[in-house]
């Protein structure tokens, strides 16, 4: 049976202001209030937090990276922010 990853203390929140972070897990699943979720592990300026990453716009910004880094996700470093203030607007994924 597969190790757990250690849970992390808190959920990464993105806003329009960049931030940078660098993955240090590869995906896993957490149970949330809609059911399970694909989530990753970053460090960032608030200390490792978690990343999910079930929405198209994040998965459309990492997949070249990752395909990028040898099919990985950890050791990415990545400047997410969101397009727009509005709670459903997509984010921008970009190489730090």
């Amino acid at each position: 049976m597969a190790e757990q990853p250690q849970q992390p203390r808190a959920n990464l929140k993105v806003g329009v202001k960049p931030v940078v972070v660098e993955v240090v897990s590869e995906p896993y699943v957490v149970m949330s209030f809609r059911g399970y979720a694909p989530v990753m592990d970053v460090q960032g300026p608030d200390g490792k937090q978690i990343l999910f990453i079930s929405s198209k716009s994040i998965s459309e910004g990492l997949e070249p990276l990752r395909q990028e880094n040898g099919g990985k996700f950890t050791g990415l470093k990545l400047r997410l922010r969101k397009e727009t203030e509005d709670r459903m607007a997509p984010y921008i994924v970009e190489k730090a």
